[in-house]
């Protein structure tokens, strides 16, 4: 049988729990992870679970915003702009900017349970919401890139009326 040795303290588990092993040291169930090979505890497993899970949806939507946003590019209106915009740690979308307005529409790729979201984001009046369904406070979501871009669109459009009746 292979050594168990805690990945937190180093040391070595020769103990089991309810035929689990067992970490005298950390007072803590020990479970092998398989992406590093060590011995952790279960929430350090699930931890990193999720860290991976986290990792592979930041990929994808890299992957999905660069595929679109030619097109997103294509649909905007004239003198407007669509970039891609992702920070530190987050998932990337595509930032509508429009020429008129201090605000900007974030279209974020599908993440495999709904299809696009947008939110706009109103820097004149620092307010940020996602666009939401008829009949409920429930966030929009667009089986297409299209129809999320003229969502988006409107959405601005709206924004630029009411920052020009605030004037």
């Amino acid at each position: 049988m292979t050594d168990i040795v805690c990945s937190r303290c180093q040391t070595l588990s020769r103990l089991r729990r309810h035929g689990l092993p067992w970490c005298e040291a950390c007072e803590t169930y020990l479970v092998n992870d398989a992406g590093s090979g060590t011995w952790v505890s279960f929430a350090d497993h699930e931890h990193r679970r999720c860290a991976a899970e986290n990792e592979r949806a930041i990929a994808k939507s890299v992957d999905l915003v660069n595929e679109h946003l030619p097109e997103v590019q294509r649909l905007v209106p004239e003198g407007w702009a669509a970039r891609r915009h992702q920070t530190d740690g987050a998932r990337c979308v595509v930032a509508i900017d429009a020429p008129a307005v201090n605000a900007t529409s974030y279209l974020s790729p599908p993440d495999g349970k709904f299809g696009w979201y947008v939110r706009v984001h109103n820097r004149a009046t620092g307010v940020d919401f996602p666009l939401y369904i008829d009949g409920g406070a429930r966030a929009a979501s667009f089986d297409t890139i299209e129809a999320a871009v003229i969502a988006a669109v409107e959405a601005l459009r709206v924004e630029s009326a009411k920052e020009a009746w605030r004037r």
